[in-house]
């Protein structure tokens, strides 16, 4: 019986799984190898290829639901998947006393914090561009020396007008620069908030039709852009965002960013490899996502994305490890690992036998 929709895989129930699993992905087109590794993952069991290059650090990090994250269950099961980062809860910055309750706990356990600032009272309003720069960066100065992450994300999405970041691409720049400024200050490293991922994807395809590449083109929307979502490619709406995600790119290197960030919860581990790329043409800056995830309970797919994570380079990779709207997560509410969830640590175990520095 193939893995199905809320099916939780036990290591002492394997009978058949193997060659289930393998089959499923070598239906989604994946590779032999890729089939195998995926096999491996789920049952403990190694492939005889070696994927990650030698010495590479391990990229890969988790954001598990938040009331997992308050518990030191959070901290165990982010142990279990062998995750090196770890994307707590944002700090507000436009609150009183900014704040982070669960930093403390995942840094003594030895993880590193992917850290998001944004400048909002209340985590469920979108944020607004700082009216002081000066008590922003003071702000995000005394956020920087009281958690010391590995790296500061300057708000989320910031794209997103309605639900993220009220302000425009200018306002953003702005901000970002002085975050920045802050971190560096400090010897932090900084990105932008992380373009949402369809919006990722329409950047990549306008930019294979800017460079007159059709072709190219046409092939990463068909195999991206599925069913009606084809349709809106073209459409006003996809227009008015681009635009703006075009304004976003040509400000991040100008204000100080280490990275370009984006968001990716796409099936095709191939447009991964091409959305790393563009990016990194349009921005001149090497990438990270700060939020990646599937919305299937594939561990096909989880494996294939990862292998593809590796190969691009990216140095950061967090998995949106909880359910959402559009997601499924690497364990359930309780921290119970899913298929996925098994799949993630044993790839993690195989190429990143430490996987915290």
């Amino acid at each position: 019986m193939c893995l199905g929709e809320g099916y939780w895989l036990n290591l002492s129930r394997t009978r058949g799984v193997n060659q289930c699993v393998k089959d499923r992905a070598v239906r989604g087109g994946l590779s032999a190898w890729v089939a195998a590794a995926v096999v491996a993952a789920v049952l403990g069991r190694a492939p005889a290829a070696v994927l990650a290059p030698a010495g590479l650090a391990n990229p890969f990090g988790v954001m598990l639901p938040p009331r997992l994250a308050e518990s030191q269950q959070g901290v165990e099961v982010a142990k279990a998947l062998g995750a090196r980062f770890v994307r707590p809860q944002a700090v507000l910055t436009a609150q009183p006393e900014p704040s982070c309750p669960t930093c403390g706990r995942f840094q003594r356990a030895g993880f590193e914090l992917v850290l998001t600032v944004r400048h909002t009272h209340q985590p469920r309003e979108p944020a607004h561009p700082p009216t002081d720069l000066g008590s922003y960066r003071r702000t995000v100065e005394a956020v920087v020396t009281r958690y010391r992450p590995a790296l500061l994300v300057v708000e989320n999405e910031e794209n997103s007008a309605s639900l993220f970041y009220a302000g425009s691409p200018e306002e953003y720049a702005s901000q970002l620069q002085v975050a920045c400024q802050a971190a560096h200050a400090h010897g932090v490293r900084c990105t932008n908030g992380g373009l949402v991922s369809r919006l990722t994807a329409l950047l990549t395809y306008f930019h294979y039709r800017d460079l007159g590449q059709l072709g190219r083109a046409e092939d990463f929307a068909r195999r991206v852009f599925r069913g009606p979502e084809r349709r809106l490619v073209d459409s006003r709406q996809a227009a008015v965002q681009v635009d703006r995600g075009r304004r976003l790119l040509r400000s991040y290197r100008a204000a100080g960013a280490d990275f370009v960030n984006f968001h990716w919860y796409e099936s095709d581990p191939e447009a991964l490899r091409e959305v790393v790329d563009s990016l990194r043409s349009q921005t001149g800056l090497p990438a990270v996502s700060n939020e990646m995830g599937q919305r299937t309970d594939d561990p096909a797919q989880t494996v294939a994305v990862m292998e593809q994570v590796v190969k691009s380079g990216l140095p950061v990779a967090v998995w949106f490890a909880m359910d959402g709207p559009q997601a499924r997560g690497l364990v359930d509410p309780t921290g119970r690992l899913r298929a996925t969830g098994l799949a993630f640590q044993g790839f993690v175990r195989k190429h990143f036998p430490s996987p915290r520095p």
